[in-house]
């Protein structure tokens, strides 16, 4: 017998300190059941970036497409592309939403108004069976908190995260590097994407953190463990929220958390 899983859950964004304009979103859907391949939840967080207002575009665009694909369109989507899993589902959607916004960020690179070409981060995560799947692009994260220990979920998806891969900087080089903003592929921005994807078991009790760098560039993986251990999903997020502000808020932050608990 399958033991369901109850989630809890909350999400906020803010602006933060120094920006005029919040380039960031999320999503938090509890889908309708469906017969093929159903899917109890869907969170994602995304940050936009391209100027103009047009990170809010990309961003806001990313979350539309996900709230309508599981929302209205969900078995079309499978029956469309064949897709046979919950992973495969994952990389499909976000290579179709890159593709759409590539096309659109490239004509409005055209115009001449801009440099830079409009795009997002995208963390995403899918709920069914008592698994979590996952899609990342980006330096947008998640975080695990299984017992007393917290696991980073994600690999940003940056320079500097390539070059302590390659071996030419150390972790702690990185993490003051001019390139760890530097994204190496981005939803739209990018010619290509390769988002990492994949899933594990859900246990009783297990919280999950969707982030955006404007929290984690002001606030450690440590004091976000404690965080997450102590206290509900919406007290988590103003918490978190509230302690990147406190050291400035030197960008918009976004927080998604939820917590599963099994139900006989």
């Amino acid at each position: 017998m399958m033991i369901s899983m109850k989630i809890d859950l909350a999400a906020d964004t803010h602006v933060g300190k120094k920006r005029v304009n919040n380039e960031d979103t999320f999503l938090t859907l509890l889908p309708m059941p469906t017969a093929t391949l159903p899917i109890e939840a869907v969170f994602l967080a995304a940050d936009g970036m391209g100027g103009h207002q047009r990170g809010e575009v990309a961003s806001g665009a990313v979350r539309d497409i996900f709230a309508e694909v599981f929302s209205e369109q969900y078995e079309t989507f499978l029956e469309m592309y064949a897709i046979a899993d919950r992973e495969e589902l994952l990389h499909k959607l976000i290579q179709e939403i890159h593709n759409n916004l590539h096309e659109m960020a490239q004509s409005l690179a055209q115009e001449g108004e801009q440099r830079e070409m409009m795009g997002t981060t995208l963390t995403t995560a899918l709920v069914a069976e008592n698994q979590l799947f996952l899609g990342h692009v980006g330096d947008s994260r998640a975080y695990l908190v299984r017992g007393d220990g917290l696991a980073p979920l994600t690999e940003d998806h940056t320079m500097a995260a390539l070059m302590v891969k390659a071996g030419k900087m150390t972790e702690e080089e990185a993490a003051v590097s001019k390139y760890r903003n530097a994204l190496s592929q981005a939803i739209g921005a990018s010619k290509k994407v390769r988002p990492d994807v994949f899933s594990f078991p859900l246990e009783d009790g297990d919280r999950l953190l969707l982030c955006t760098d404007g929290l984690t560039r002001h606030v450690s993986d440590d004091e976000i463990g404690d965080i997450l251990m102590h206290q509900t999903p919406q007290a988590a997020c103003q918490a978190l929220i509230d302690l990147a502000n406190s050291r400035g808020g030197r960008d918009n932050i976004t927080a998604v958390v939820a917590h599963f608990s099994q139900t006989a």
